[in-house]
């Protein structure tokens, strides 16, 4: 049921959450259960059919195209390539308890991947220069994020 996993991590609760590229609507963030259908191919992002687990969150592919994820401060931190942006998902336990937030919007350019770094640091590397984006002067970089 999962169609292109990008990005693994494990929460401070020993869960595992799997970010994933969809095909041509819905990108998607899923906790990860033993036994569980995520869906693909019958069903991309939230279907609402049975048998299948929803997504915890969604996204356009435009917005997403999630690479790299990492759990911090309560959250899921997901770096996205085509969105070029650094989601934030609040999670409490299971669900997810706010909406997605969206944090470094086009600033950087596309996003590769991103780790935690203990302390509320992240640690976020770009992709400009594979052949998709827009390499500028210093491109690749590496970014330390401080988050709260």
């Amino acid at each position: 049921g999962h169609r292109n996993v990008q990005g693994i991590a494990w929460d401070d609760e020993g869960r595992l959450w799997a970010a994933e590229f969809g095909q041509n609507t819905w990108d998607e963030l899923n906790l990860v259960e033993p036994g569980k259908n995520y869906g693909w191919p019958e069903a991309e992002g939230r279907a609402g059919k049975a048998g299948f687990v929803d997504p915890v969150a969604q996204w356009p592919t435009s917005e997403a195209s999630p690479s790299g994820i990492a759990y911090a401060r309560g959250a899921i931190w997901m770096a996205g390539l085509r969105g070029e942006r650094l989601w934030r998902v609040p999670l409490a336990g299971a669900e997810r308890s706010g909406d997605p937030q969206a944090f470094l919007s086009e600033e950087y350019g596309r996003l590769r991947t991103v780790l935690a770094g203990g302390g509320g640091r992240l640690w976020l590397v770009t992709s400009e220069t594979d052949g998709r984006g827009t390499p500028g002067p210093g491109d690749d970089r590496i970014l330390r994020l401080e988050v709260s």
